[in-house]
């Protein structure tokens, strides 16, 4: 996939420096999941209109030249010596200088993403030749430049998205009274690694009974039991694109407040799905979900954030919460998650993948069967 400076920055005229690996990744291609800085050193990305060039800690040199790049790109490895890379960095923004040219420097830079270590070298460097910078953040540009997918991206997220299905109907064959939440995770991450899965691109939420109460929790050793509500929250990762859906079951039995409280998550997530399209906001999306709440007693449990962007990362800008200012766009990806979290009876979330297409959407996760009750065969594990 190639990417040029004016599709990622627009109007901006500045070199611009790439540090975030996922940014890097999207730029001009290159990844690594060995990427460990503190021991091999820091990859970056230099860019300007003309060039693009990749600086990369010298070891690196066969793993970086097996990958292929855009004919603009020109790699540069760099020792492992005091200053690096932050000194071959400055050298190539000299080069970039004219004659009489200002002693402030303007770079454009992931303002959120940039490592200290990078950030600190440069700045020494610069104040030894006696030159300042100014930083310019790009970050938006950039976020936005990563909103609308490719072809190619939307390929690699129907496969994450399919791996991620398999392990969901996987699931619902080992839920079963007894296991732990750990050995359901581990079951899980083994399936979806041997379907193709690069890993997962979050801890999974595997949460039973009260443990699911609180979207920020983690599993654990609790072990399921019957009339448990099990939330499943989780993703693949294929070709680099990742994947994150979500179902909550209730092991071999359920009491009528548990239905109504699926009943409930499962309408706002079918309306609000219903709704998209290219043109409708955010705050439509939101207000979808408020009519279908309204007047209904489990409303003030309803958590009002309703779904994210997504793509390289789980979770991406923009998030689908009161207040965002964003439209709809053909060929985005968004994850449409109501949730309602009742603490002493647990918590309910239905989140799927949904693409933006030309007149309305495509729903690229979901169940063959949708239920809500379900009972797991219990032993049925893959090792």
């Amino acid at each position: 996939m190639k990417r040029t400076y004016e599709s990622l920055f627009g109007r901006l005229s500045v070199p611009v420096l790439l540090s975030a690996p996922d940014n890097i990744y999207y730029s001009i291609g290159f990844s690594t999941t060995a990427r460990r800085p503190a021991q091999i050193g820091l990859n970056v990305v230099l860019m300007t209109k003309e060039t693009t060039w990749f600086v990369f800690p010298e070891n690196w040199k066969p793993l970086v030249e097996e990958q292929e790049y855009d004919e603009k790109v020109i790699l540069i490895p760099y020792p492992r010596t005091a200053g690096e890379p932050a000194e071959t960095i400055v050298q190539l923004l000299d080069s970039l200088r004219e004659d009489g040219c200002s002693h402030r420097l303007e770079l454009g830079f992931e303002k959120e993403r940039l490592e200290l270590e990078l950030y600190l070298q440069l700045e020494d460097a610069l104040r030894r030749r006696g030159r300042s910078i100014h930083w310019q953040d790009i970050s938006s540009s950039l976020r936005r430049a990563r909103l609308v997918k490719s072809k190619e991206e939307l390929q690699a997220m129907r496969k994450s998205a399919q791996v991620a299905r398999e392990a969901m109907e996987y699931a619902k064959t080992i839920l079963c009274p007894g296991k732990s939440e750990m050995e359901i995770v581990a079951e899980l991450e083994y399936f979806m690694r041997k379907k193709g899965s690069e890993g997962v691109p979050f801890t999974m939420k595997v949460l039973s009974g009260e443990n699911a109460a609180r979207t920020i929790n983690l599993p654990g050793e609790r072990r399921i039991r019957p009339g448990d509500v099990v939330l499943l929250d989780f993703g693949a990762v294929v070709e680099h694109y990742a994947s994150d859906w979500t179902r909550s079951f209730a092991i071999e039995k359920a009491d009528s407040r548990l239905i109504k409280m699926y009943e409930l998550v499962w309408k706002i997530e079918q309306e609000c799905i219903a709704a998209v399209r290219p043109g409708v906001s955010f705050a439509e999306l939101m207000a979808c979900a408020e009519r279908v709440l309204e007047n209904h007693p489990l409303k003030p449990w309803f958590n009002p954030y309703l779904g994210h962007s997504i793509g390289l990362n789980s979770q991406e800008w923009p998030s689908i919460v009161p207040g965002t200012d964003m439209v709809l766009q053909k060929n985005m990806v968004i994850t449409i998650e109501p949730g309602i979290y009742v603490p002493g009876a647990g918590g309910v979330r239905i989140e799927d993948e949904v693409l933006v297409t030309e007149d309305g959407y495509e729903i690229l996760t979901g169940l063959s069967k949708e239920e809500f009750v379900i009972r797991g065969e219990g032993d049925r594990t893959i090792w």
